[in-house]
């Protein structure tokens, strides 16, 4: 039987999420938990079960056996990740991997991740917890990337790139070979990147430049 699975996140993330999980087969989503959303309302086909706070009793009252973060924004996720293990420290988490994505051999991967359609992880590389791959993402081999990290759309790397815990490496960028991005640092859209990053900067332009410095929690994203 297929487990019964519950979204965290009701914003557009989610959308993506559940559309991957529908293709996957393998789980019933049950709902979806977030903390604006009217309880009882229904995003993307799926009902607002509750909030977050209530997770206890809503594992029993929906018979749910697992979950998946649908939140885009890095440090969010890790924030909610957080509050969940709070609650029930033993909670299963759950991969959302598209059908179309190709995962060479030797890779291994962590737990909470997702991955978009037509997304490429090559070989040898190492894929943190709750990590996000967007549309067409492509890692070239023996790659690392740290846990919540998120890689957008149509970015392509070279390999033995290290991107840091919590970096956001955003729409379109190009990363060179065996160049290591700090963490908590996010490289605008569009950019090239040729050489290191360190922790907790914004970078973008080609070649790619620090513009500034940023803070745990800064927002990144229009939307999660």
């Amino acid at each position: 039987m297929m487990k019964n699975v519950v979204l965290f996140g009701g914003g557009l993330h989610a959308n993506v999420c559940a559309d991957i999980i529908e293709k996957d087969g393998n789980f019933n989503i049950i709902g979806i938990i977030d903390s604006n959303a009217t309880i009882g309302s229904y995003l993307y086909g799926y009902k607002v079960i509750g909030r977050q706070e209530n997770l206890i009793s809503l594992v029993e009252e929906n018979n749910i056996d697992c979950g998946l973060i649908s939140i885009g924004d890095n440090w969010s996720r890790k924030i909610v990740h957080d509050c969940i293990l709070e609650l029930i420290p033993d909670f299963e988490f759950v991969n959302a991997i598209h059908p179309s994505v190709i995962i060479g051999k030797n890779v291994k991967l962590g737990i909470g991740l997702v991955a978009m359609a037509g997304c490429i992880i090559s070989p040898g590389c190492i894929i943190g917890d709750f990590c996000h791959f967007a549309t067409g993402a492509q890692l070239e081999h023996d790659s690392k990337i740290g846990t919540f990290a998120s890689i957008s759309a149509g970015v392509v790397t070279g390999g033995k790139v290290n991107i840091g815990r919590y970096s956001a490496i955003t729409l379109g960028v190009t990363i060179i070979d065996r160049i290591i991005i700090g963490e908590n640092t996010v490289i605008g859209s569009g950019s090239l990147v040729l050489k290191d990053v360190p922790d907790n900067v914004l970078v973008y332009g080609s070649p790619a430049k620090i513009i500034r410095e940023r803070g745990l929690g800064d927002k990144y994203l229009n939307s999660l």
